[in-house]
């Protein structure tokens, strides 16, 4: 199984109430560390923006993915619910390999 494929399986999606963006809800509670991202972000994305509580990132596909402590995602300019699925995936991919 592709790893994209069976970290889809670690969360939940829906659509958000504009329409327009998807959230990705972990299945299981998680605590994101965000120390050491200001100078490190996840392989493949940009950092936009950190704060304690969340960050804001954008993949090599322009997608911007806000991330918060609980692990919740918001996945926005993604062209279609699939590529925004595959986004959050990527990204929990890379943010469980760095929480380790």
């Amino acid at each position: 199984m592709a790893p994209e494929r069976s970290a889809q399986t670690q969360l939940f999606f829906r659509l958000c109430s504009d329409h327009l963006s998807i959230e990705a809800i972990p299945k299981k509670h998680v605590t994101m560390d965000f120390n050491g991202m200001k100078d490190t972000p996840p392989h493949d994305c940009e950092l936009l923006m950190w704060t304690p509580e969340f960050v804001v990132l954008k993949n090599m596909k322009g997608h911007e993915i806000t991330v918060r402590k609980d692990g919740r995602m918001i996945i926005r300019k993604a062209s279609s619910e699939s590529a925004a699925k595959t986004s959050a995936a990527e990204t929990w991919e890379a943010l469980m390999n760095r929480n380790g």
